[in-house]
């Protein structure tokens, strides 16, 4: 996966990210979501990098990113990103991201928006909107965002006696086929695995989950209000929780008010069960992003 790219390991503050990067033309930062890294764009990767330079990256505490402090937020990824990207000389760029990662994009958009140019958006609903919907029927396919969210050590313990059952679990719970890793390319799937069985791995997801139901609250409640004017596009998978319960499009628009996008034929993992009806979208974005 990802040949011809360069891996870098960029110190932040409270951080190490690791980073793949390749391509040229205008920078492009691609995050990942739970539970996967920067693996999951190696089918749209080589051909996004033919019109940019693109920045692959690990999450804090994800995937090969290390963790050296306990803070866990929304924001806190947000600067690693930004720090990141500026590391590597972009003072501004286009973000696609995905899950966690959307919701990391997101924050970039509020706290740093000299430096988002554009944000794609892979099916998420605000962070406030899911807390709101919270109810028996999304508890049940959202049970990850409540356990991972207990107190240390009991989902930590829990997850590492059978991690792979674990993360199986949460792949094949949210794809478009229920119960099936096929979806999964085999040596993504392995980097998957390898994640999970690394406690720091595990203990990275509870602290990110935590965050959710804590911090990132208080912080998007004192952004209520605030939207951001960028082009922005947003795909949710017409299999699954997005948009069953709302228009996802509407839930977006306080925030990101310029948002457009459609439902696509999937489950969760869009970019890995159609990657090329998503890539066709995600280039036709930035195409437009580019002329804006």
């Amino acid at each position: 996966m990802f040949e011809n790219f360069e891996t870098h390991r960029i110190p932040v503050p409270g951080a190490t990210i690791h980073a793949r990067t390749g391509g040229q033309g205008e920078p492009l930062l691609l995050l990942h979501g739970f539970p996967q890294t920067h693996a999951m764009w190696h089918r749209l990767g080589p051909a996004l990098a033919r019109d940019h330079r693109l920045v692959v990256a690990d999450l804090r505490g994800y995937g090969n990113s290390t963790a050296h402090s306990e803070e866990f937020s929304f924001r806190a990824m947000a600067a690693d990103m930004v720090a990141v990207m500026r590391h590597l000389g972009h003072e501004s760029f286009d973000v696609v991201a995905h899950d966690r990662g959307a919701r990391t994009a997101h924050r970039m958009t509020l706290d740093f928006p000299d430096a988002v140019r554009s944000v794609a958006l892979l099916d998420i609903l605000p962070t406030p909107t899911v807390w709101e919907l919270m109810d028996d029927w999304l508890a049940t396919r959202y049970y990850h965002w409540l356990f991972l969210a207990q107190p240390a050590p009991m989902p930590q313990r829990l997850i590492s006696a059978e991690p792979l059952t674990f993360l199986h679990a949460a792949l094949g719970g949210l794809g478009g086929t229920p119960g099936s890793l096929d979806t999964f390319d085999p040596e993504a799937l392995a980097a998957y695995e390898a994640a999970a069985q690394n406690p720091s791995v595990v203990a990275a997801w509870c602290a990110d989950y935590a965050a959710a139901a804590g911090v990132d609250r208080e912080h998007d409640d004192a952004d209520r209000g605030t939207s951001r004017n960028l082009p922005a596009l947003l795909l949710w998978g017409s299999n699954g929780v997005v948009g069953a319960q709302t228009d996802p499009l509407e839930a977006w628009r306080p925030w990101l008010p310029r948002i457009t996008g459609r439902a696509v034929p999937t489950g969760h993992f869009m970019v890995e069960e159609r990657p090329d009806e998503v890539l066709a979208e995600i280039q036709e974005h930035l195409a437009a992003a580019a002329r804006d």
